[in-house]
């Protein structure tokens, strides 16, 4: 290499150096995610909260969940078991929410602690949360009932601890905390045979929180709202949980690699804009040749449904419900017996009631010469129903 080109090299070598040294020598900024997961004891993790929830309940009884609740429950039979979630929300989807119910509704407890509680699981207990962002104001909060009720209230300066529930039934649910506005932050909903206890405040559960005694007794009488019995502990809703995160969130998570993602990102748009100007012919638009086949079905439904011929319409659902039943799962359904009925719900996950349902929707259209439009429409949000649970 040519001395004078070392001069050049030398002074940028001592300069990245430098650089690399004074990035090491940083203080690690402190990271205020909100992830409540039992591993993190960054300020907002939930390793404390999990160490006092060992003490609460028994520990040989105390199992993680690191799967959504469909997967959990679907296989097992509980009774008189909590199930505990603390997260900055929670709106699990529509079969989630499904088995959710199903397992309060046969007498075990669900413990939620969020900032918001939405989607199907909110529309099917009636119940509506307003959400604030960060709060630079102090604010306390209160239980209701005498027997857990402190005397002063429980003091926090900064965070969430504004969020409450701006909408629930009265006649369904049992006020169990409140905030200093008076709104409410903490309820109970009998639903069947167990309970759910809703919290808006998950922050309260928090390492950073946990640190001061009198906030570590809120959260030590919240959950002791439970029975002490065998408990389900989620991971799997949670921000840092190992199966949610994706490689890009991890990428973006990390300031480095961040700033060199979107600086690869950067170069690869300007090489585009640049060398596809000079190297790219123009491509000439072809347009694709139509699919009439969608147009062409529902032209033909829409005679049959017309014309009121609903037998005929129900006749052809069924058959290919069953066609489909013969193909994924080899089961030649013609003649609808216990043991028939057994095997697709074996197979197909479901239980034998819902499984004995359809075919019981089934048997009524075939034995009617003539069947009403609510029939058809029935039968068609029954094996609807089927193809989306089996997904």
């Amino acid at each position: 290499m040519k001395k004078k080109n070392l001069k050049f090299l030398i002074p940028i070598t001592v300069m990245l150096i430098i650089l690399t040294i004074v990035k090491l020598a940083e203080p690690e900024e402190i990271d205020w995610s909100e992830s409540f997961s039992k591993n993190d004891k960054i300020p907002y993790g939930g390793y404390i909260i999990y160490d006092v929830a060992s003490k609460l309940f028994d520990e040989a009884e105390l199992t993680l969940t690191e799967f959504p609740c469909y997967n959990v429950l679907k296989n097992d039979y509980y009774y008189k078991t909590n199930y505990v979630i603390i997260n900055s929300y929670f709106s699990p989807d529509i079969l989630d929410t499904e088995y959710l119910l199903d397992y309060v509704a046969t007498g075990n407890q669900v413990f939620i602690s969020a900032f918001a509680i939405y989607g199907s699981l909110a529309d099917s207990l009636r119940i509506s949360t307003y959400r604030t962002f960060f709060n630079d104001d102090s604010t306390s909060i209160n239980f209701n009932l005498a027997e857990v009720k402190s005397i002063e209230d429980y003091f926090f300066e900064k965070g969430n601890f504004e969020n409450y529930f701006s909408e629930y039934d009265t006649s369904l649910i049992q006020v169990l905390g409140t905030n200093s506005h008076g709104k409410t932050n903490f309820i109970r909903i009998k639903y069947g045979e167990g309970d759910f206890f809703l919290n808006t405040v998950p922050l309260a559960f928090s390492n950073y929180h946990l640190l001061y005694s009198v906030n570590e007794e809120y959260a030590f009488k919240c959950l002791s709202h439970l029975p002490n019995t065998k408990t389900l502990w989620d991971e799997y809703y949670k921000i840092g949980n190992k199966y949610s995160v994706s490689a890009l969130q991890y990428i973006l998570s990390h300031e480095s690699l961040m700033w060199a993602y979107y600086l690869l990102l950067g170069n690869a748009v300007l090489f585009i804009f640049f060398y596809g100007r000079r190297r790219q012919r123009i491509i000439p638009v072809v347009e694709p040749l139509k699919n009439t086949t969608v147009e062409f079905v529902q032209t033909v439904g829409n005679l049959y449904y017309q014309q009121k011929d609903f037998k005929n319409i129900a006749e052809k659902k069924i058959s290919y419900f069953l066609d489909y039943i013969r193909n994924k799962y080899f089961i030649k359904a013609l003649n609808f017996d216990e043991e028939t009925l057994k095997k697709i719900s074996d197979k197909s996950s479901l239980s034998f009631g819902k499984v004995k349902a359809i075919f019981r929707e089934i048997e009524k259209i075939k034995m009617n010469e003539n069947i009403s439009e609510e029939d058809l429409i029935n039968i068609n949000y029954q094996i609807e129903k089927f193809y989306e649970r089996i997904k």
